[in-house]
């Protein structure tokens, strides 16, 4: 079996070449770039190709995309530190074979190897961190825009003539902001406005 090495860390690139010594996998090629990965796959035509996501100013995601649409039979193995749902995603719309995070032991590479090369099913491993849902606290869109105003320090009176609405009804949109945010006061709403991406970062 086939395979190329495409990461632009040589001693990921010997350190993989070296466990697969005494397997049935044979590194034909490495690379360390975008460009260089494509004129291996291209001249080499593995059976497997081993992908980093990062490669210099390229992007290994984008190189299984172009290879993949140019007719290249390969299978790819996305091998890489993002440990993110979206990565994982992008990586599967790209047609890769399989996902394996750098955390994962060697041995467990190869078995994925292993079954790439016999199977047409979407393989993972290692550990993928969940992402992180945003907290709304039930605020309504007329609330978050209110808050949003908080960290200028504009006064009641003033976001009421930024909002067009009354002094009274803002102080009662903040009273519903503290309450909902279980802030004591202004700065403290802010802190957790911006925590949870309610609001951006000043």
């Amino acid at each position: 079996m086939k395979l190329a090495i495409i990461d632009d860390h040589s001693l990921i690139r010997s350190g993989v070449s070296s466990a697969l010594a005494k397997t049935e996998f044979e590194v034909i090629a490495e690379a360390s770039s975008v460009k260089e990965g494509a004129a291996v796959i291209n001249s080499h035509k593995p059976d497997i190709c081993l992908v980093d996501v990062n490669l210099g100013a390229g992007n290994g995601i984008d190189l299984i995309k172009q290879s993949i649409a140019t007719g290249i039979r390969s299978k790819f193995v996305v091998l890489t530190m993002h440990d993110d749902s979206e990565t994982l995603e992008l990586a599967k719309e790209a047609g890769a074979a399989a996902y394996v995070t750098k955390s994962v032991p060697i041995e467990q590479l190869i078995q994925v190897l292993y079954a790439v090369a016999e199977s047409k099913t979407f393989i993972r491993r290692g550990e993928i961190q969940a992402e992180v849902t945003k907290k709304d606290f039930g605020l309504t869109v007329r609330e978050v825009e209110v808050l949003s105003h908080l960290p200028t320090g504009a006064t009641a009176a003033v976001i009421a003539g930024i909002l067009f609405l009354t002094e009274a009804t803002v102080k009662t949109h903040l009273a519903a902001i503290y309450r909902k945010l279980g802030a004591a006061n202004r700065a403290q709403a802010v802190s957790i406005g911006i925590e949870n991406k309610l609001i951006p970062k000043q």
